[in-house]
């Protein structure tokens, strides 16, 4: 598995593009979480690689994660996935945050038309770009948080045979806001615990560096 992307200049988010075994020229891949102006720089990004999106992951329905996907789609005619409890989300990308923040992002959300996208629910399975993604709700930042177990049958190449986009649930050495509207800290427990039986692979998060579960479940305090 090969992984590369960009960071969105809108609070920092993390985009990123996953392929199968070395990801070579001409390799179909996967996108993950579309962070506001995000579209030009990624499109340079997979230019250079060769590579070809075959459909868009969203971590959760968060603006700063979504408003790129106009842009995006302007480009790449794909599939967005998006964990049901925040589709309703894509109506108004600003109606989901703080009122100061809101209010921020108005200038930012204007024209906006919600894009087509589909289900995700807790335990399917999707198969894009030679990829295995397994999804598991994980509410606590917003209901329809999900994480993304991301695995390569083929195993091929020098990087990892698996990942977890943990989105804003987990950060290296924090997790995810719970006091935005949707957000819950009791369900950000049980989301946070069910992560302990995982296995540990690494995990990459929607702000901030790349970690490793077994590092935070022994560094992390919200753990």
């Amino acid at each position: 598995m090969e992984i590369t992307g960009v960071r969105a200049q809108l609070l920092d988010v993390n985009c990123y593009a996953v392929a199968a075994g070395d990801g070579a020229e001409g390799s179909p891949c996967l996108l993950v979480d579309a962070g506001y102006d995000c579209a030009d720089d990624l499109a340079d990004v997979l230019s250079e690689r060769g590579w070809r999106p075959a459909g868009i992951l969203l971590t959760h329905g968060h603006a700063d994660h979504v408003l790129g996907l106009p842009h995006l789609l302007e480009r790449f005619a794909v599939p967005v996935h998006l964990g049901r409890p925040d589709l309703y989300r894509l109506d108004d990308p600003a109606g989901g945050v703080s009122p100061q923040f809101a209010q921020a992002l108005a200038p930012l959300a204007q024209g906006w038309a919600a894009p087509d996208a589909r289900a995700v629910d807790d335990g399917d399975v999707l198969e894009v770009a030679g990829l295995t993604i397994t999804a598991t709700l994980a509410p606590g930042h917003t209901e329809g948080s999900m994480l993304y177990a991301i695995d390569d049958p083929s195993s091929a190449g020098d990087g990892p045979a698996s990942v977890l986009m943990s989105g804003d649930v987990l950060f290296a050495g924090s997790i995810g806001r719970t006091d935005l509207p949707g957000g819950d800290p009791v369900a950000m427990e049980a989301s946070l615990a069910a992560l302990r039986d995982r296995p540990d692979t690494p995990v990459l998060p929607g702000h901030g560096p790349g970690t490793r579960l077994s590092h935070e479940l022994t560094t992390n305090p919200f753990f």
